[in-house]
């Protein structure tokens, strides 16, 4: 008889409240503003590196998890983490502070300067107890671009810039018409929304997240019950961006960031260290956390930039926006997932080295059914049962096409093949 666990969706770990998977505790970090200070990320490979496995990984919620923890690291690692302000009061708090913040605002001068909102926004979160009560996914979205996306992904709740006095409000499931509104009524209105959520889920128990309310009621009906009436309703554009912000970034001569890759959204204790002390020379203060599992430093100047992605290099991070690694999302794996029945990690590394020199969009590799590591179809994608892998191609010239049952020993050569065959 098997002793699998059953698969289990829509529940996130955090600090307080850790996620028991395959190689101990799974710790998750939530930082503030999108933003850790480099003093807390030396912090953090620290405490990864004494206390757990010494892996890191980078979410697609920009969040950061540290695995291999036990019942005693874990209250040790907490105090640590406690001492440099990295946890919440409380579990509940922790579980619905799901805010993510543009992480080139503020430091591209063609973006808006969104952090003031998400600011007061975590604030209502961490203290208001009525919304601790939202599901543990529901999330909001701060973007400092007309793009309300941030890093390809939706939220429930999103806020974009139209113009420099103008904010876009979405809903999940409806971005095309958006409460369009000035900067003093925005905080006010997200966290209407966020209560007419709660008070639809209340009587309704089939809606989970954003959009299933949309589905069943229409975002015009929860547009106004939240005060915000067809006046304030407006068609927006929604362009999208989805180029991961990798490697040296300026406008106008003046270069402002420098953008690290994860490969597969990891990094281990010292590499983060390694970037940590080369950032604290140049004093650079902070990092700031993209969802695309990238980690972005303001720097002043070029040669700021230049030090640090050399640094990524010398330790095998990416620092080139055009590496296929950053297109792939790839789940823990076995042994580190017990759902897993293949170790995703590595048959992404040598499917990455076999598809080198083609052009792909995204990649998903799942060592299960349950599909975590990303949300919403990729153009390919690896999904493992019982230790063998299905293929499944999204982005055909004939529409979906699969293959099934390839053992990992050959998925790189079976990758490849089928790429090529499907002029991807």
């Amino acid at each position: 008889m098997s002793t699998r666990p059953a698969l289990r969706r829509g529940w996130c770990p955090g600090a307080l409240r850790p996620m028991q998977s395959g190689d101990g505790l799974l710790l998750r970090i939530r930082p503030r503003l999108g933003t850790f200070d480099i003093a807390a990320l030396k912090t953090i490979a620290r405490v990864a590196s004494e206390f757990g496995s010494g892996q890191i990984d980078l979410t697609n919620r920009a969040n950061l998890q540290l695995r291999g923890l036990t019942a005693k690291s874990h209250q040790q690692a907490l105090s640590l983490l406690d001492e440099a302000r990295l946890i919440d009061d409380d579990p509940d708090a922790e579980a619905v502070r799901n805010v993510v913040v543009d992480p080139l605002s503020g430091i591209d001068p063609v973006r808006a300067d969104v952090r003031s909102f998400a600011h007061e926004l975590e604030s209502i979160l961490s203290t208001a107890r009525g919304f601790r009560h939202l599901p543990g996914k529901f999330g909001f979205s701060f973007s400092g671009s007309e793009d309300p996306h941030i890093g390809g992904r939706s939220t429930d709740i999103m806020v974009s810039v139209t113009s420099p006095d103008r904010f876009a409000i979405r809903l999940d499931d409806n971005i095309s018409v958006a409460a369009v509104l000035s900067p003093d009524k925005v905080t006010a209105a997200i966290t209407h929304l966020a209560s007419v959520f709660l008070e639809l889920r209340a009587s309704d128990p089939a809606i989970g997240r954003m959009r299933d309310a949309v589905g069943r009621r229409g975002s015009a009906m929860i547009y106004a019950a939240a005060g915000l009436g067809s006046s304030m309703l407006a068609p927006v554009s929604h362009p999208r961006s989805d180029s991961p912000p990798v490697g040296m970034m300026g406008h106008s001569d003046r270069v402002y960031a420098a953008g690290v890759g994860l490969p597969f959204g990891r990094i281990d204790s010292d590499q983060l260290e390694s970037l940590c002390a080369l950032a604290a020379a140049l004093k650079r203060d902070t990092v700031r956390m993209s969802p695309q599992r990238t980690l972005v430093f303001p720097v002043d100047g070029e040669s700021q930039a230049t030090a640090i992605l050399r640094e990524a290099e010398r330790l095998s991070l990416i620092a080139k926006p055009n590496d296929l690694r950053l297109f792939f999302d790839v789940c823990p794996g076995s042994p580190a997932c017990t759902n897993a029945t293949t170790e995703t990690r590595s048959d992404a590394r040598r499917i990455a080295e076999a598809l080198v020199g083609q052009a792909l969009s995204s990649v998903h590799i799942s060592g299960c059914e349950k599909g975590c590591a990303r949300h919403g179809a990729a153009a390919l994608t690896l999904v493992a049962r019982h230790g063998r892998y299905d293929l499944i191609c999204n982005d055909g010239p004939d529409g979906p096409v699969t293959l099934t049952g390839i053992s990992p020993a050959e998925i790189d050569a079976a990758v490849a093949r089928f790429v090529i065959e499907q002029t991807l």
